[in-house]
């Protein structure tokens, strides 16, 4: 079998330079909220430094951390789903991508805003793009390799 990357592999690429782009940012908005709330490394939120802030400010800090981690735990599946399915079918993998960054985007305003029962909205558009890549890829593996 013969793969062959052809020019709409670019809304894959897009996709996962946006992806990337944004858990970097997760993580830059941690390193602010460290500043903000005087959370110094290593403290993780749940330290000496953190033990020191209001139970509001440590909730804050907390939430704004736990959507970095959320992020930094799931990157490496998305981006193996998205390139896996974007093999077979570039343009549906970009779509998914793409919805995935929106999905990720409303996760994190959720959950910095309202805690995790914020998240939901956002949660729910981001696992139905990972199940969604999920099953293209694994259609288009089945169909190209098991009935070619």
């Amino acid at each position: 079998m013969t793969i062959i990357i052809g020019a709409n592999f670019g809304y894959c690429v897009l996709a996962a330079v946006g992806i990337s782009v944004q858990c970097v940012l997760a993580g830059h908005d941690v390193g602010v909220a460290r500043k903000k709330y005087k959370v110094d490394y290593p403290d993780n939120g749940g330290g000496r430094f953190a033990d020191k802030l209001s139970d509001e400010d440590w909730l804050a800090f907390n939430n704004i951390k736990r959507t970095s981690d959320n992020y930094s735990e799931q990157v490496g599946v998305v981006l193996t789903l998205l390139v896996l399915a974007g093999l077979y079918m570039p343009r549906a993998a970009g779509g998914l991508g793409a919805a995935y960054i929106l999905g990720r985007s409303v996760y994190a305003r959720g959950y910095k805003a309202k805690g995790p029962k914020g998240r939901m909205a956002g949660g729910a558009l981001m696992a139905l793009s990972l199940v969604s890549m999920v099953g293209v890829a694994t259609y288009s593996a089945v169909v190209t390799t098991l009935l070619a």
